[in-house]
């Protein structure tokens, strides 16, 4: 197999990953299906390619060893990017993290999120801007930054003009445009950096200490352990309901619901909290302390709800009301209370 055959069968196996995403936006084929049955066993192909490169005594395939990395971590850091200038816009009152929250769901094919969808949700996320990442370097070695960041455009400009887009409010909607590009900015100068400085950045790699190249993905692992078996969310989980929002604390649990199809969710006000106001999109309901009300929902979409007593309004929850793909909710469900 030549070099260049070699790149494009890696560059293959790469787009299962991102592509899953549009096999569910276009109703080809789940999520679930996709990421178990085609994405995660090409993650597997990646990483052993990566180890028989890196030991292999050919100088064509330890190349690609080389290929494999700058893109994997230019494309971590450039997803790490990407969601630090999110940041400001999700205090601001954007659900600029809401399709994580959905990735998670479909994956594990649940009808209510958990702290196992999220973190599912996230280390797709991440998966995504990774391969994404290794697709770039497999043929841009060298490129000025300008390239990087028109990939980092092109991908986002995918995702608006597909389902994808309508899922989750991007296509039509003017507001969101300077966000999803800046944001996209941020994915690509990273990515740029590593590729354009490819080999400062093997040299400066090679002699890092291993104990140094190890902190970073023993620290996310410890993250991930942290958040399994913290209290507050084991106890969120154990308080999850099939179509059902418990209201706690003056919130909702779980953050999300999954309905497969329309009909009809419950709000339950628990005995121990006085009466509150849930919005659910356009609805305003009131429940008293025990309560109990059904929600009809019959719109495909995304649908928000909070909580507003007296004194404050809670983050929102979502029911996300299948299926999805073009199709909206009765209100955009970004800007929150």
């Amino acid at each position: 197999m030549s070099n260049f055959t070699a790149r494009i069968v890696l560059f293959l196996a790469c787009i299962l990953s991102g592509g899953a995403v549009l096999a569910e936006a276009y109703g080809i084929a789940s999520l679930h299906d996709v990421v178990w049955f085609a994405a995660v066993p090409s993650y597997i192909v990646l990483l052993l390619v990566w180890l028989y490169a890196r030991r292999s005594k050919h100088a064509m395939i330890r190349a690609i060893s080389e290929t494999l990395v700058i893109g994997a971590l230019g494309g971590f850091l450039g997803t790490a990017a990407y969601d630090v200038v999110g940041i400001p816009f999700a205090l601001a009152g954007m659900g600029v993290f809401i399709p994580n929250d959905i990735y998670g769901l479909w994956i594990l094919d649940a009808s209510t999120s958990s702290r196992f969808t999220k973190i599912v949700g996230w280390l797709y996320h991440f998966a995504n801007g990774m391969t994404l990442g290794i697709m770039y370097a497999l043929f841009m070695r060298g490129r000025h930054w300008v390239f990087a960041v028109a990939w980092a455009f092109l991908l986002e400009t995918i995702a608006r003009i597909s389902p994808y887009g309508v899922i989750y409010h991007l296509a039509g909607n003017s507001m969101l445009v300077p966000v999803v590009y800046f944001r996209h900015l941020g994915y690509g100068l990273p990515l740029a950096f590593m590729v354009m400085r490819w080999d400062v950045c093997i040299d400066y790699m090679n002699n890092v200490p291993r104990s140094v190249q190890f902190a970073l993905p023993a620290s996310l692992a410890v993250e991930v352990i942290a958040f399994l078996i913290s209290p507050s969310a084991r106890f969120a989980d154990q308080r999850a309901q099939p179509r059902t929002f418990v209201i706690e604390d003056e919130r909702l649990l779980p953050d999300w619901l999954r309905l497969s199809v329309p009909g009809a969710i419950t709000l339950l006000n628990t005995c121990s909290e006085s009466s509150v106001i849930v919005i659910v999109t356009v609805t305003t309901l009131s429940l008293a302390p025990c309560e109990e009300r059904k929600v009809e929902l019959y719109q495909a979409g995304i649908h928000q709800l909070f909580v507003r007593t007296e004194t404050l309004s809670s983050r929102s929850s979502f029911v996300l009301v299948e299926p999805v793909p073009g199709a909206r909710s009765t209100a955009c469900p970004f800007p929150l209370p």
